[in-house]
């Protein structure tokens, strides 16, 4: 009995070094030094197998180490930002104008939906146009004739006449600030991994044919995984 613990004793001691000699593909990966953890129920390709995350989790690196994140309808957005406790994610336009993509914005086919959406209404105005401080300016949109602005639809009264609605869109909350400067706040509610969160566990599928989500061990390396394993 004593030898058959020295070897369990011995077993768990070394095997984080063979672990670390073979990484497993399904621990947290980035796309540089400082960037953003990327962990279930992301993955990323091609660094990663595609079991190691969830559908329509899939990111990718840019040459410039940036994180990307490609939905069905769009050109990819730049990831900078993701809560893996409340499971949001904060997104930004490579074009630096995220309010022309916002106009026909559609998250139908992803497993994610917008933040606290309202509804704003987007306006053209001529050019140089005098309009209320809370008709925010939209920058990089418009031409040599005319500008474009965005107000929360309950305002649209006090739209000047010479100005015309171009079309009602629904935006994050947080948009009442300058839509200049604002990211796009994204979240998913399917896989629920905030408990694995909250504990430090790592989230993942019980085994690659039953597709149910499991708290497995520590987020940060396989040794805790191991010892509750050969503990139960």
């Amino acid at each position: 009995m004593a030898f058959r613990k020295q070897n369990l004793l011995l077993f768990i001691i070394f095997f984080p070094l063979l672990n670390a000699s073979h990484p497993n593909p399904c621990y947290t990966s980035t796309c540089g030094s400082g960037n953003i953890d990327i962990r279930f129920p992301f993955w990323l390709s091609p660094k990663q197998p595609e079991s190691c995350g969830h559908t329509g989790f899939k990111l990718l690196c840019t040459d410039r180490n940036k994180t990307i994140l490609e939905l069905p309808k769009f050109k990819p957005f730049i990831v900078r930002e993701i809560d893996y406790g409340r499971q949001k994610i904060r997104l930004s336009d490579p074009d630096r104008c995220l309010a022309r993509r916002l106009l026909s914005f559609d998250a139908s086919g992803s497993p994610f939906s917008m933040f606290l959406p309202r509804s704003y209404t987007v306006f053209t105005c001529p050019k140089d146009k005098n309009v209320a401080p809370s008709f925010r300016s939209i920058h990089c949109l418009g031409n040599s004739t005319s500008s474009f602005f965005v107000t929360e639809s309950e305002q649209v009264s006090l739209m000047p006449s010479s100005c015309h609605i171009f079309k009602t869109v629904r935006l994050p909350f947080s948009f009442h600030g300058d839509i200049n400067y604002q990211d796009l706040w994204l979240k998913w509610n399917s896989p629920d991994c905030r408990y694995c969160e909250r504990t430090n566990s790592r989230c993942g599928f019980v085994n690659n044919t039953i597709l149910q989500v499991h708290c497995f061990g520590s987020i940060y390396s396989g040794t805790n995984y191991l010892i509750s394993f050969l503990s139960s």
